[in-house]
């Protein structure tokens, strides 16, 4: 299971409390946490191209906050990797690239004071685009969580070939499908129940083992009515999807 934390009363000694006893009382494992912010606005591709991760200066010095007091937090709980969406990564010629990767060291920076390793989660950048700035903001703590549906509900990359690109960068991979939108890159995709979808998950999970990737395959499911059914189906779609990749 992934973990967040989604307020700030999480961080009590009582909220604390209650999420060590359901965690100890379920037994579930946590391959990391995440951290996303107050103000993301997922409302259209454009609006949380405005709004996500550390994009925009004024947000800044809150969500470097949240960083911190969030990776204190889940380093009391355990959990050693922390995960975020930074937010559309201005491109090397930007004027804005500088700056924005000076806040990115910083927000790292912060997580891994606490002990953690960091990953990116995909698929508001090409696979492409994401491997140069992890190049150029040199931390070798940090690390892709790889989502093959955000390239397709993003319309940012083919998965295959953002797998092939990121499988050497890749710690945690979540096992979401999608299908584009008829304008990519301007509108959202769908997000749809795993193997109903775009993604083809033999041959990006083939690429990311040839890589050497070896970390948690998390299962993520963020729309549709019925989403505890899709959870349990999609297990059994994994679990079949691993045993026919291993014969």
């Amino acid at each position: 299971m992934q973990f967040t934390f989604r307020q700030e009363e999480d961080l009590t000694p009582d909220g604390m409390g209650r999420i060590r006893d359901a965690l100890e009382r379920t037994g579930l494992q946590i391959p990391a946490g995440m951290i996303d912010f107050k103000g993301e606005d997922y409302s259209s591709i454009q609006a949380i191209r405005d709004t996500g991760g550390f994009i925009n200066p004024d947000d800044f010095p809150e969500r470097l906050d949240r960083c911190q007091a969030f990776s204190e937090a889940m380093a009391e709980l355990g959990i050693t990797h922390v995960t975020t969406h930074v937010g559309f990564i201005p491109r090397p010629a930007d004027a804005a690239y500088d700056d924005f990767m000076d806040r990115l060291g910083q927000a790292v920076d912060a997580i891994r004071a606490s002990g953690h390793t960091v990953g990116f989660e995909t698929g508001q950048e090409s696979g492409e685009a994401l491997a140069e700035a992890l190049d150029d903001l040199g931390r070798d703590f940090v690390s892709v969580n790889f989502d093959p549906a955000n390239f397709i509900l993003y319309g940012s990359d083919d998965p295959l070939a953002a797998a092939r690109i990121l499988a050497g960068r890749t710690s945690m991979a979540h096992m979401k499908d999608g299908t584009p939108s008829g304008k990519p890159g301007e509108v959202w995709g769908a997000d749809v129940p795993l193997g109903q979808g775009n993604v083809d998950f033999p041959a990006v999970l083939k690429a990311l083992e040839e890589g050497g990737f070896t970390g948690a395959l998390v299962v993520e499911r963020e729309a549709g009515d019925n989403r505890i059914g899709d959870l349990a189906a999609a297990r059994l779609f994994v679990e079949d999807l691993l045993k026919r990749l291993s014969e």
